[in-house]
């Protein structure tokens, strides 16, 4: 009866250990654990660090997954940080908040087929140098290249988001744009009826394109003093004068 006892206790435990083990990230079938944090596919190009809760993807990480999902599910704000240029060819389920951050200008392609929207995460925060590039193809109209039910917050950030068969790209509930403008659809907003990213109408915006350039107003140098453009922050508001009119980072006149 001891060693059936015993047998039982040390089956319990090696399963605690294993399940301990699983941070609730997957690319498809392979689990990020304990074992292979470290160097997620052993070509040195991801790594897992738990303490941060950060996703590090190196220079030329290229991930392709014809169907189901990369999933994060960790229970808490989760990171994915860039040291370098990657891509990811499936679509994303994120539970956490997330926030894509990096040290210099590299871009994270994030390209999903028919399985699900591109990206779609809780709120999201794309930090300055960060180049964002999400595709959804060949997807339902409920379908978007970011799913973001809650905010959207851009800082100094660039984010290229288009759907080819669904209505509507970026669907968020809020919007926050730091250093940077929405350049299209141009004059457009989030539609809280709609639901996303829409024009000026109320049309569902199929691409959009947020920039950190221009901020919406041509700027040239070579217009006399009265036709200048300047910038400047007014109630914590960048806020753009052209000829002695006031305009939004969306272009908009303020009255």
């Amino acid at each position: 009866m001891k060693k059936v006892l015993l047998t039982i206790t040390l089956i319990a435990f090696a399963t605690i250990s294993t399940l301990a083990q699983c941070y609730g990230i997957t690319f498809d079938e392979l689990e990020v654990t304990e074992e292979n944090a470290a160097d997620i596919f052993g070509d040195g190009l991801a790594s897992y660090n738990p303490s941060q809760n950060m996703l590090t993807l190196q220079a030329g990480f290229d991930y392709h997954l014809s169907t189901n999902f990369v999933t994060i599910n960790t229970g808490r704000d989760f990171i994915i940080r860039l040291e370098g240029d990657a891509a990811i060819y499936a679509a994303i389920e994120c539970g956490d908040n997330l926030s894509i951050e990096t040290a210099r200008p590299f871009t994270l392609k994030i390209t999903a087929n028919i399985s699900g929207s591109a990206l779609k995460c809780p709120n999201l925060m794309v930090n300055d140098n960060v180049t964002l590039d999400l595709l959804s193809r060949n997807s339902s109209s409920e379908l978007h290249a970011l799913d973001c039910t809650g905010e959207l917050i851009m800082n100094n950030a660039i984010l290229t988001a288009e759907v080819t068969t669904a209505r509507l790209a970026v669907a968020a509930q809020r919007m926050t744009l730091n250093g940077c403008w929405l350049q299209r659809p141009k004059g457009g907003s989030i539609n809280p009826a709609e639901g996303g990213i829409c024009f000026g109408d109320g049309t569902a915006a199929k691409i959009v394109r947020i920039t950190t350039e221009g901020y919406g107003i041509e700027e040239n140098e070579q217009l006399d003093e009265e036709s200048q453009v300047l910038k400047c922050f007014e109630n914590g508001q960048i806020v753009i004068i052209r000829n002695r009119q006031k305009y939004n980072v969306a272009g908009q006149r303020i009255f």
